[in-house]
C-alpha cells in the first residue's frame, strides 16, 4: 500500500494490535514492548483493541481493550476469522512478527487495511546453531513464512535487526528503524561493584553456556545469572562456586543489582536488540555483549569464550575504565523514551492512506 501524508485524526484513529500473548497472563519482553505500544496510544486517546489468547473473561487489562480466544499461541497461525472480524472496522492492523503475523498480513489484504509489522526478534541462520540442523532449518522456514510479505509497513528497533531482516528476504523499501523506550527513572547508580551481572531467558540463544565456561576461567570473579529457563539446570550442574542462579527477583532487587553491577554481559548467540542491555545502560553498567548496538564497552564475538575471558578480566582489573563506559551509557539510554517512541509510531500511521 502507498504511503502519502494523509492525517488520521488522533481521537478517531482505531488500532487492532494482534499478538499471541499480552499481560497480566505474562510479562516476558515482547509482551512487554506490545504492552506500552498499546497502552502509550490509548493515552493518545486512540482506540485500541488487543486480540491475543487467553481467559476470554479478560476484557481490559491497565485501560486496554482485549479480546482473548481461549487457544494455544501457536494456534494463532489460524487465527484468520478472528483477525477478519476485529480488523472489519478498525483504520490500521498492528502485529508482530510471531504467531498472529500471518493472519493479520492476510487480513490486511482481504479488507484492504494497512497493516504494520514491528519486528521484535529476527535469527535468520542463526536458528541452526540455537536449534540444529533440523529444527533449526524449520525455524528459519517459519520466520520467513510469518514476516516477509508486503505489510504496508516493517518496523525494526535497530539498524543490526533491520539489515538481518533484508537478509531473510524483507524489501527495505518497507522498512523503517523505531528506538524503544524505557522508564529511565527508575534505574539508578550506586556503588559499583566488580561483579559480572546477566539477566534473561536461559536459553541456548542466550549464549550463557560461553558465560559460564568463561567463569569457570575466572573464579576470582563473581558472576550472577537472573532468569529462569529451560537450559538452567544445566547450567547449574557445570557452574563453578563464582557463579550464583537468582532465578526469578522481584523488581525491587533487579535495579538493586543492576545499580552495583560493574559489567553487564549478554554473550547472545541471535539477539538483534537487548533490552536488559539497555536497561543495564541506564544503571551505568559497562557493557560486554555481542548485539552491536550503540554502547561504551566492548562488542565480543559469539561463541568466543577466549575473548569473553579476556574482555571481562580487563574490565575487572580497569575499573575506572568499565565506570567511565557506565557514565556514558547512562547518557546514551537517556535517548531512549516511550514517549518518542510512540510519537513515531503515530508518525507512520498518520503517512498510511486509509
Amino acid at each position: 500500500m502507498d504511503l502519502k501524508k494523509s492525517k488520521i485524526h488522533m481521537k478517531d484513529m482505531k488500532i487492532l494490535i494482534t499478538h499471541e500473548l499480552f499481560p497480566p497472563e505474562v510479562w516476558k519482553m515482547h509482551e512487554k514492548l506490545v504492552y506500552q505500544i498499546a497502552k502509550k496510544l490509548v493515552e493518545k486517546n486512540i482506540q485500541v483493541t488487543v486480540l491475543t489468547t487467553g481467559n476470554p473473561k479478560i476484557k481490559n487489562f491497565d485501560g486496554i481493550k482485549t479480546v482473548r480466544t481461549p487457544i494455544h499461541r501457536y494456534l494463532m497461525n489460524f487465527s484468520l476469522p478472528w483477525v477478519l472480524w476485529y480488523g472489519k472496522d478498525v483504520d490500521i492492523i498492528q502485529t508482530n512478527n510471531y504467531n498472529a503475523c500471518f493472519p493479520s498480513y492476510l487480513a490486511g489484504k482481504i479488507l484492504r487495511k494497512p497493516v504494520v509489522c514491528l519486528i521484535s526478534g529476527m535469527y535468520g541462520k542463526k536458528w541452526i546453531k540455537m536449534r540444529g540442523p533440523i529444527f533449526g532449518r524449520l525455524s528459519m522456514l517459519v520466520e520467513k513464512y510469518q514476516a516477509v510479505h508486503d505489510f504496508t509497513k516493517i518496523l525494526f528497533l535497530s539498524e543490526f535487526a533491520r539489515e538481518e531482516g533484508v537478509k531473510i528476504g524483507i524489501k527495505r523499501k518497507l522498512t523503517e528503524v523505531l528506538k524503544p523506550g524505557i522508564d529511565f527513572k527508575k534505574y539508578k547508580v550506586k556503588k559499583k561493584e566488580p561483579f559480572v551481572l546477566f539477566v534473561g531467558r536461559l536459553a541456548k540463544q542466550k549464549g550463557i553456556e560461553y558465560l559460564i565456561e568463561a567463569a569457570k576461567n575466572l573464579l576470582n570473579v563473581e558472576f550472577v545469572i537472573v532468569g529462569e529457563g529451560e537450559e538452567k539446570k544445566k547450567l547449574e550442574k557445570t557452574a563453578p562456586t563464582n557463579v550464583k542462579f537468582t532465578g526469578f527477583i522481584s523488581e525491587k532487587k533487579l535495579l538493586n543489582l543492576y545499580s552495583h553491577a560493574l559489567i553487564f554481559c549478554l554473550p547472545s548467540i541471535g539477539e538483534t536488540f537487548g533490552f536488559v542491555q539497555l536497561e543495564a545502560m541506564a544503571s551505568a553498567c559497562a557493557i560486554i555483549s555481542t548485539v552491536p548496538l550503540d554502547y561504551k564497552g566492548i562488542r565480543i564475538e559469539s561463541e568466543n569464550v577466549e575473548q569473553l575471558t579476556k574482555t571481562i578480566s580487563h574490565l575487572i582489573q580497569n575499573k575506572k575504565i568499565a565506570e567511565k563506559m557506565g557514565k556514558e551509557n547512562r547518557k546514551i539510554a537517556r535517548q531512549y523514551t516511550w514517549g518518542s517512541f510512540i510519537n513515531e509510531f503515530i508518525r507512520i500511521y498518520n503517512l498510511i492512506k486509509r
